[in-house]
């Protein structure tokens, strides 16, 4: 799966399209993923995808702008065996935002095609290329980049703020229902019915939690408030 003198191509599991919502061409997002961690598309596996889109899905429909280093700050990177292991996400120190799509991805290798790039002008296409370069990497990349959360000093106020009240919610997320919302009508109603509490007169959204502390998010006024 290396790299060819035929028309550029990169190849993709079904999976991703099937059951995660991935589109072509990719967002900037999950190009800037691809290009930090230094791998191809199928490098990734399902479950980590997942992960990503589920981010992006969230993030949309909280308001929060969707941030390469605020997702970073949740997930560590794990390397598979050499020289084809497949990579995936696992939760950082403080855990991670999402249960994963399937506890049993069996055979989705069996399952996969080739995107072929065909006359396709570098310069002149800005799907998947950038100033004459792809904007992620086509082949397998024999040397990906590990990370272990994010250096919080990278991080901008807006970061630090969004990853508060992320870190606020009742994580695990369930990753299937979080990616049915991309395809709801009323995704804000449908993620506050599953998991919280709304009071429309203060504009604010009560955690179900099962601790005794419930916290609050007020949304006009873009912050968690404890013990509220």
């Amino acid at each position: 799966m290396g790299k060819s003198i035929d028309s550029p191509h990169f190849y993709m599991f079904w999976c991703f399209f099937r059951d995660l919502g991935i589109r072509l061409p990719f967002t900037q997002f999950e190009c800037d993923f691809l290009n930090h961690v230094n791998a191809a598309p199928y490098q990734l596996h399902p479950n980590s995808w997942g992960f990503l889109r589920a981010f992006e899905v969230l993030c949309t429909v909280l308001g929060i702008e969707v941030s390469l280093l605020v997702f970073l700050h949740f997930y560590q990177l794990k390397l598979g065996v050499p020289p084809y292991g497949i990579l995936s996400l696992n939760g950082g120190k403080g855990g991670g935002l999402f249960t994963l799509y399937s506890q049993s991805y069996k055979n989705f290798k069996q399952e996969f095609f080739r995107v072929a790039l065909v006359d396709v002008n570098p310069m002149e296409d800005g799907a998947f290329y950038f100033g004459g370069l792809p904007k992620f990497p086509f082949y397998w990349c024999p040397k990906p980049s590990r990370f272990h959360g994010v250096d919080q000093s990278k991080l901008t106020a807006a970061e630090l703020v969004a990853i508060k009240d992320l870190e606020a919610l009742p994580r695990p997320l369930d990753c299937k229902f979080i990616l049915s919302l991309e395809r709801s009508a009323h995704r804000e109603r449908d993620l506050e019915s599953e998991y919280f509490a709304f009071d429309r007169s203060l504009d604010c959204l009560f955690f179900r939690f099962s601790s005794s502390f419930p916290l609050l998010f007020c949304r006009s006024y873009g912050k968690v408030v404890e013990g509220a």
